[in-house]
């Protein structure tokens, strides 16, 4: 990383090479993934489109 401060370093590498145990997706981490990503996206595609 080169000029970062050595304990930035250090925390970010911690954070790097900590084990994923609780790295799962809960029902509100779909939902929010699907309303952000597909349904938010398409109700303003279909807002935005001239009649």
């Amino acid at each position: 990383m080169g000029g970062f401060d050595p304990e930035l370093e250090r925390r970010i590498r911690a954070f790097e090479n900590a084990p994923a145990d609780d790295a799962r997706f809960t029902f509100w981490d779909w939902l929010a993934l699907v309303a952000l990503g597909i349904v938010f996206p398409v109700g303003l595609l279909i807002w935005g489109w001239p009649w």
